[in-house]
């Protein structure tokens, strides 16, 4: 496989320009290793800011779908952990809302900010609930799981506020 070098911008806004050895891709990212890198890291194509080297090999429209979780699964995998929820906190319910179009997390914020829950960005160890959508990552699922967190999708969490119960 050819090289590929582009400008890419993370989540922080700093750019860096990569320059991918072996790679592949699917229709959202890109995935490959530096001549450096042991391990492939993953680029999120719309945070692609300029191709510089290699644009004319990418599959583009052609590209295979990048893979979803389905919801289905990341509450069977929550139910398989072997590690227990954890005991209420004396303060506030901390929640973090991830896979969700960025609208609708919005709303679900706000909502949960209006019930008296502190909203995150990341999972940590005083994390209470994840609320998981269609698009949402494995690795966030696994750190919350590991922090003990109840793992619901947004209808246990619009249940959870409206009854105060899980189903």
């Amino acid at each position: 496989m050819s090289i590929i070098k582009f400008r890419y911008c993370d989540a922080k806004g700093v750019v860096t320009e990569r320059e991918l050895v072996q790679w592949s891709e699917n229709s959202s990212y890109i995935q490959g290793r530096s001549s450096g890198d042991t391990f492939p890291k993953t680029f999120r194509k719309d945070r692609i800011e300029e191709f510089l080297l290699g644009e004319d090999l990418l599959l583009k429209d052609a590209a295979p779908p990048a893979p979803k979780p389905k919801p289905s699964d990341i509450a069977a995998a929550a139910a398989m952990s072997n590690k227990a929820p954890k005991k209420a906190s004396t303060g506030p319910n901390v929640i973090l809302f991830t896979g969700f179009p960025t609208s609708y997390r919005s709303e679900l914020e706000v909502l949960a900010e209006e019930y008296g829950m502190k909203v995150v960005k990341t999972p940590s160890k005083t994390l209470t609930f994840l609320c998981y959508g269609d698009n949402a990552g494995p690795s966030k699922v696994a750190k919350a799981q590991e922090a003990g967190a109840f793992i619901v999708s947004a209808e246990d969490f619009l249940n959870l506020i409206q009854t105060g119960e899980l189903p």
